[in-house]
């Protein structure tokens, strides 16, 4: 397949997402090939930032259900 062929198959796949989580993983993806060293230090604080929140919020792990959620995953 060339190149155009494979962008055009790509668009039609997009087309057809209806999650929301894996647009903003999509448009992270992209944002982070097209981004300066600049714009990348600004989305990495954003995600700390919400990281923070999130956690200040209640919404953590402890170790150990850290540590079981990691197993289902397939790590040790």
């Amino acid at each position: 397949m060339d190149i155009q062929a494979e962008i055009n198959w790509i668009h039609q796949e997009i087309d057809k997402v209806k999650d929301p989580s894996f647009v903003e993983k999509l448009k992270r993806l992209l944002f982070s090939i097209n981004s300066t060293p600049e714009t990348s230090n600004v989305d990495y604080n954003i995600d700390i930032e919400k990281a923070l929140n999130s956690i200040n919020n209640g919404h953590f792990h402890s170790e150990n259900e850290a540590r079981e959620i990691s197993k289902k995953c397939g790590r040790k």
